[in-house]
């Protein structure tokens, strides 16, 4: 079988099979066939030989013999019928015809004894003749004494039935049968064969070309088959020897390059070796600690010749004693383990008894010898030791004028933030004035001057609120206070703080229309949309700022959309760093300080929302800022009520401020009442309790920190300034609800779209 190709395999499995269940056949059939025939014959003989008794008996009771003798001619003459004899009953023969083969005394022999030739040829059936029995119908018979006549024996017969027949019937079976399988068989093969070679042809091919592609011929291809039996396995070896081929070449090229690559480093080893004497790296071979090869390097460093660096009887002469011990461990460890040592710094002495710092790697060089070598590499590091020292103690130094530089940086930032606060009250009484003196004038000169002085206060108080928060950003003064927001009334009122800038510059400002809430501090995330809505408007000649709400899978996003100039990308990475203004190189005060953007970042980390900015040239630009969506609060009865005369507290201990603001919102329509301490506060809100408060930052705090905030719980609380989280922290300030924080300076419009978003609610 080994030793058997394809092609003889391949017809082996057709054929195989195909013959053994010919052959069984054949041979089931033909036994069966056998069978039948034979039966048929032994049926027949018996059969005749039954049939023939009773037509003896007349003869045979008779004695007539003429009579038998016609009979076994006539039986003589039946097909097979090789001989026939009749016997009387004492075994006398009677008649015959054929040549008798069988002998035997009938006597004895039973009724359809059947027996054989001892050549199995001629087939024997013997019956006995009987007179059957029969009744007896005589007058003269007494009642009861009649019966009937019992069967007599006449004699026998024995008729012999010859095989020649029914043996050349079976050889015509078999003779059928076997051409039958043969012709059977000799179609399949021709079948086989035929089909055969849809996959022997293809096997062939592919053998042939693997053993191909085994020897190296990686562009060998294997012609599709028409039969497209092995179409798969032919694309695949096709697709092998193409990627066999690609890799091939890749590696060669590799190899190519890595020859290359070789010869440079060799020639790059070959010159740093040379050069390690000339960059003062030192190389020593020591055999059993005695020196066998030192380059120039290594003899400059010591100070010794090489004659008689050659001559110590061990190198731990060149060590101080009492590094010795230590070095001498350290070389045995390292011819025991057959690993490098690590990097170390030991001490030298050179021949005049200097004591110098080499930087040492001792590592084994492992040869046929019995005592391996010790390859030595040193630098002399004693000159970079005395520098690290010097470095140290320089850093020393400029590390403690750094921490100076931060002190006084530190120092810097709280005075910034202590002046901005202080300058806020100030500014903050003057922006009422301001606001109340443009209500009051009535000629138009006035009322322009009005403008201008608002125009420059606004402009101001912008400055102050920027450099204000820079300073506490500084400080890291802000912790967001996150809670549901209403977007609507936020986004208007950011709006409103531009709405002026707008119209003098004919721009369209809109808000589009949002029922949704975020989840924010309200107060970081008013001054995220207003410097953003700011930055819009100031940038945007003509057109249209668009101020609007998206959801996006449990977010939602606050998107300021211009028409403005637009900014290029490669001003885009640093749109949001301090003091960075594309179109303000002359650093125009009036067009800011180059701060909003920045703190508009620094807001938006501190409450880890992200702002993305889009832009194009000359198209605009859209600015984005993603924060959790939150549900809207039930509604709470009562809140229909107009806030049109609305009563309003206002809580603030600084009199100027407090009465312009209170005139201020009486000229809105509410009704104010003023309190200038907390005496006064308290007093007030146990008498009559408003519908809003308003409450400076400094009194809100005295009134958490001594335990008052109570007096304050389930009214609308607006902060004008900003409460540290100290004071928010106090038992006085819990279950307070701040509805709002404002910055100083205050600006009007803000405050009065605060108050109507809030008392409508």
């Amino acid at each position: 079988m080994k030793n058997l190709g394809i092609r003889q395999r391949v017809l082996l499995i057709a054929l195989a099979p195909m013959t053994v269940i010919a052959l069984a056949l054949v041979s089931y059939f033909t036994l069966l066939r056998y069978g039948d025939v034979e039966s048929a014959l032994i049926q027949r003989g018996s059969t005749m030989a039954r049939q023939l008794a009773p037509a003896t008996v007349y003869g045979m009771f008779s004695g007539n013999t003429q009579e038998l003798g016609r009979l076994v001619q006539a039986a003589s003459k039946e097909a097979d019928v090789s001989a026939i004899s009749f016997f009387d009953r004492s075994g006398k023969l009677l008649a015959s015809a054929g040549v008798r083969h069988s002998y035997e005394d009938p006597l004895p022999l039973p009724d359809g004894w059947q027996s054989q030739s001892a050549d199995g040829e001629i087939l024997f059936f013997h019956v006995k003749v009987v007179q059957p029995g029969f009744a007896l119908d005589d007058p003269f018979y007494a009642d009861g004494e009649g019966g009937a006549m019992r069967p007599l024996e006449l004699g026998s017969l024995t008729i012999e039935i010859s095989r020649k027949r029914v043996s050349a019937r079976k050889r015509e079976i078999l003779v059928v049968s076997l051409l039958s399988v043969l012709v059977m068989l000799l179609a399949t093969s021709l079948l086989a064969r035929r089909l055969g070679k849809d996959i022997t042809e293809p096997v062939v091919a592919l053998e042939e070309a693997v053993r191909r592609i085994r020897e190296g011929l990686l562009t060998t291809r294997v012609q599709p088959h028409h039969a497209r039996t092995l179409q798969a396995l032919e694309d695949g070896i096709n697709a092998m020897a193409i990627t066999l081929e690609a890799a091939s070449n890749r590696s060669a090229a590799a190899l190519a390059s890595s020859e290359a690559e070789l010869r440079k480093q060799y020639d790059f080893a070959s010159a740093l070796l040379q050069a390690q004497s000339d960059a003062g790296v030192g190389m020593m071979i020591l055999l059993d600690g005695r020196v066998v090869f030192a380059n120039e390097a290594a003899v400059h460093i010591h100070g010794y010749a090489l004659e008689q660096l050659m001559a110590l009887p061990d190198t731990l002469l060149l060590i101080p004693p009492e590094e010795r011990p230590r070095q001498l461990a350290r070389r045995q460890q390292l011819m025991e383990s057959s690993w490098p040592g690590e990097r170390s710094v030991v001490p030298i002495l050179t021949k005049e008894g200097e004591v110098r710092h080499v930087e040492m790697v001792m590592m084994p060089l492992k040869s046929d010898a019995r005592t391996p070598r010790l390859v030595v590499i040193e630098i002399d590091v004693t000159q970079r030791i005395l520098d690290q020292a010097r470095i140290e103690a320089t850093n020393l130094e400029l590390q403690s004028q750094r921490d100076e530089a931060e002190r006084a940086n530190r120092a810097k930032t709280r005075f910034l933030a202590a002046a901005s606060h202080d300058l806020r009250q100030p500014l903050h009484a003057l922006n009422l004035f301001a606001a109340e003196l443009d209500s009051r004038v009535t000629t138009t000169a006035l009322r322009r001057l009005s403008r201008q002085i608002n125009t420059a206060v606004g402009s101001l108080g912008e400055l102050l609120a920027a450099l204000l928060d820079v300073s506490r950003l500084d400080v890291s003064e802000l912790k967001p206070n996150r809670q549901a927001v209403a977007l609507q009334p936020l986004l208007e009122a950011a709006a409103l703080n531009h709405q002026r800038s707008a119209d003098a510059k004919s721009l369209r400002l809109a808000v589009a229309p949002t029922s949704l809430w975020g989840e924010s501090d309200p107060q970081y995330l008013s001054r995220i949309i207003t410097n953003l809505i700011g930055n819009a408007v100031r940038y945007t000649r003509k057109g249209t700022v668009l101020v609007g709400v998206r959801r996006s899978a449990g977010m939602v996003r606050i998107e300021v959309w211009d028409t403005g100039i637009g900014v290029a990308p490669e001003h885009l990475p640093s749109l949001f760093q301090e003091f960075y203004q594309v179109h303000n190189p002359e650093r125009d005060a009036n067009k800011g300080l180059g701060l909003g953007l920045s703190i508009v970042d620094r807001l938006a980390r501190a409450l880890d929302h992200p702002v993305t900015v889009r832009s194009r040239l000359g198209k605009g630009t859209v600015f984005s800022v993603t924060l959790p969506r939150a549900a809207a609060p039930e509604p709470k009865e009562g809140d229909d009520e107009q806030a049109s005369g609305a009563r309003v507290l206002l809580a603030i201990n600084d009199a100027p401020t407090c009465n312009s603001l209170a005139a201020l919102l009486r000229g809105w329509g509410y009704r104010v009442s003023e309190a200038m301490n907390q005496d006064i506060l308290c007093s007030i809100l146990l008498a009559e309790p408003p519908d809003l408060v308003v409450c400076d930052d400094g009194l809100c705090e005295i009134l958490f920190r001594q335990g008052n905030g109570a007096t304050l719980k389930g009214l609308p609380l607006v902060v004008l300034g900003s409460l540290p989280e100290s004071a928010l922290a106090t038992d006085g300030a819990k279950d307070i609800r701040i509805a709002g924080q404002l910055s100083k300076p205050l600006k009007p419009a803000r405050l009065r779209a605060l108050l109507r978003s809030l008392l409508d609610e």
